[in-house]
């Protein structure tokens, strides 16, 4: 099933071009990302990459694949290292895809691929990783097979989803909560921004998909929020927000952006944002799951 045949992606709506909802999505977030959520991303892909024994003095060479790349901070911080005989980084976004490029200068291969229809043959790496990517697949199932399909028997996997709806998350579901009595849309009805509520049923969801030794946690991410005008920055600079706040009357924007500010004083005087995240390992089985 292609990443973006239902529902719609971060509030936003497919575009003009035809492209389907995420891509249009992430296409137009692609600079948003890049200058408010790396600095989140890399400090769960430190855990990812640990998980994955890919550091120094490992002396294994690995064919690595990471999916949902983004634009790839983690990967170019990695690059070269001597345990990576090879290193793909793929996203459904093409322009994420093109900062990733930017980033890499040439050190990985990049290529536009679909999570859950991967362009690669049967136990083509030994190694799979996707940072905060399982709650942008559209078919967490089909997600999961295919990283299996795709490692050789006994690679590992790591992988991190952000949680859509928890208490504590003061990041997007704080902004959802206080924009949601002026209408601001709910999120996408997607598994894996679900499934990280109940750790039990995400490592079952892995062992029904063919991996062993699976191991899964919450944690949280610090957002680089100080401040009011950087926590309004943050919310009102995200594309889905700044269209939803364009359709308000003048009146309604008004009210909607106090209510931003409200939601603002509890967190920054406990110090910081925080953002969601579930965090799932495991070995891929003997013989390919269907």
């Amino acid at each position: 099933m292609a990443e973006g045949v239902k529902g719609s992606c971060c509030g936003a709506a497919g575009g003009s071009n035809g492209a389907p909802p995420p891509v249009a999505a992430w296409n137009s977030m692609a600079e948003w990302y890049t200058a408010h959520m790396s600095p989140m991303t890399t400090l769960v892909a430190a855990q990812l990459l640990k998980e994955l024994d890919l550091r120094k003095g490992t002396s294994t060479k690995m064919r690595v694949l990471e999916t949902h790349c983004g634009d790839a901070v983690a990967a170019s911080e990695l690059l070269p290292l001597d345990c990576i005989s090879s290193y793909t980084a793929c996203d459904f976004s093409s322009s994420m895809l093109a900062l990733a490029e930017k980033r890499l200068q040439g050190r990985a291969t990049t290529q536009v691929a679909d999570s859950t229809q991967l362009p690669f043959e049967d136990g083509s790496f030994d190694r799979y990783m996707s940072n905060l990517g399982c709650c942008c697949a559209s078919d967490m199932d089909s997600k999961l097979k295919e990283a299996r399909r795709v490692l050789t028997p006994g690679g590992r996997a790591a992988m991190s989803m952000r949680i859509g709806e928890i208490e504590g998350d003061t990041s997007f579901y704080l902004t959802f909560k206080a924009l949601k009595p002026f209408g601001f849309p709910s999120p996408p009805e997607r598994e894996g921004l679900r499934i990280g509520t109940d750790l039990p049923a995400l490592k079952k969801k892995l062992e029904s998909c063919g991996f062993q030794d699976v191991k899964a946690w919450r944690t949280w991410v610090p957002v680089p929020v100080q401040s009011l005008e950087d926590f309004m920055t943050w919310n009102t600079s995200q594309p889905p927000v700044q269209k939803f706040l364009s359709q308000l009357s003048d009146e309604q924007r008004a009210e909607a952006l106090k209510a931003l500010e409200a939601a603002s004083v509890k967190p920054l005087s406990d110090g910081a944002l925080q953002m969601a995240v579930a965090v799932v390992t495991g070995r891929a089985a003997e013989g390919i799951s269907k």
